[in-house]
């Protein structure tokens, strides 16, 4: 697994795109399918740092979407988006994943405090306030 994300590191470095790409479907094929998520969650990142924003959007909604229940690919795409893309988009996807309701309670904690430190550092008073009455409407519901 280290030696294929060093040479996809490599090749987006080198901005050699299309080589990586065909590098990562190797690699897919021949590592385990439990590995598959960490492989794409990196070079989603490579993709955030070197090459294309868009498309490491596309690959971390990809993953999102197919792995649902794991926060930590979530919090890596939320934590990359506040570095290189917009405080906005994230604030967005924060607000979304709360909306979807699929996630247990200690879950959507964790998703909160995480959604109040971002706002606490890079938002305003009025949305650190949106997200505690967020977290109030959520629990209000989720206790009927």
């Amino acid at each position: 697994k280290t030696v294929w994300l060093a040479h996809l590191s490599y090749l987006i470095k080198q901005s050699r795109h299309e080589e990586a790409h065909a590098l990562l479907k190797r690699a897919l094929l021949s590592l385990a399918t439990y590995k598959h998520a960490e492989i794409m969650s990196k070079f989603a990142q490579l993709e955030f740092e070197h090459g294309s924003p868009e498309r490491a959007r596309t690959l971390f909604d990809g993953l999102t979407t197919k792995y649902p229940k794991r926060l930590d690919l979530f919090f890596v795409y939320v934590d990359k988006e506040v570095k290189f893309g917009s405080f906005q988009t994230a604030r967005t996807l924060l607000e979304s994943k709360v909306d979807q309701g699929k996630l247990t309670d200690k879950q959507v904690k964790g998703l909160f405090k995480k959604w109040y430190r971002l706002e606490e550092q890079h938002g305003t008073e009025e949305s650190v306030e949106h997200v505690k009455e967020s977290a109030r409407q959520y629990v209000q519901k989720s206790s009927e």
